[in-house]
């Protein structure tokens, strides 16, 4: 009894400050859902209007569209190359432990001083055009074109939480025995069949927390479209939550915006859901 309260009041303060910023802003967001409300006139309650509005937004699907493809850009990419990295930086090797600030190094830059870095180098006159010009290549329109921006986006989401994934990886790997690399050694498997048959495998939980992290985040990314592109060129980089962040404050749709951001939030879990059954199965 002594311990259990002692642990209820330590967790006191966390869930008083979640109870306040998360979680009655979320039942208020799911009330506003089933409103028309612009803030300066009270709520009208409109049932399920907003929603059905959202089935015939031509804009929200293509949100819709493009926070999905930059989903499989990012998350893809976020659970498969950290993994590679901490395999390289689990080593006993004099100045490793450089090489793991190195890499974790882009996470501490905030994501609004990466934008601009980045937007400077993706200029027509920037760093990355300028190395393709080394090489014979035409300059790339990496924020201006329909079918670049989204994979130049994603290229500095990965480039920054790549070394945030890594640290999770390695955790990992630090505690896998090894023992059953020995073992592996003693019947002959290389190294990339110890990969796959030992540290894959004993690494599927974080796998599939780094899996699910990675997918909210992408399913929220913001910044970046914000600073770096402003949903452009012609709605091209516009997400979902971009479109939210636009209707509930620049049109002040408080209700359409909620609504939006409900079936974003059913998107997450579905998709939470269907790869915590595949890793459970696997």
């Amino acid at each position: 009894m002594y311990k259990r309260s002692h642990a209820w009041l330590f967790l006191a303060p966390a869930g008083l400050l979640l109870l306040i910023f998360s979680i009655i802003p979320a039942i208020a967001a799911l009330f506003l859902s089933f409103t028309k409300y612009d803030v300066i006139n009270p709520a009208e309650w409109v049932g399920l209007a907003n929603y059905k509005d959202l089935m015939g937004n031509s804009l929200f699907w293509k949100a819709m569209r493009n926070t999905v493809y930059y989903w499989i850009l990012v998350t893809p990419a976020l659970v498969v190359l950290p993994v590679l990295l901490a395999v390289l930086v689990n080593r006993g090797l004099a100045g490793v432990k450089a090489f793991r600030l190195i890499f974790y190094f882009p996470t501490l830059v905030s994501v609004v001083v990466t934008a601009f870095l980045w937007s400077w180098m993706f200029q027509s006159d920037g760093v990355l055009n300028y190395l393709l010009s080394l090489v014979g290549a035409g300059p790339l329109k990496w924020l201006t074109s329909g079918h670049m921006v989204l994979p130049s986006l994603a290229l500095v989401t990965v480039w920054q939480g790549l070394g945030y994934y890594m640290l999770f990886y390695l955790s990992g790997l630090q505690s896998v025995p090894e023992d059953l690399y020995e073992a592996a050694d003693l019947d002959g498997a290389g190294f990339w069949r110890k990969q796959m048959a030992i540290t894959f495998p004993m690494l599927r939980p974080v796998i599939f927390f780094v899996a699910v992290v990675s997918t909210m985040g992408a399913f929220k990314e913001f910044t970046l479209m914000m600073t770096m592109t402003q949903g452009g060129p012609l709605k091209a980089s516009t997400t979902v939550v971009y479109l939210v962040f636009d209707e509930a404050f620049t049109k002040l749709h408080m209700g359409s915006a909620s609504a939006m951001s409900f079936v974003l939030f059913l998107a997450i879990l579905l998709l939470t859901v269907i790869n915590k059954r595949y890793l459970d199965r696997e």
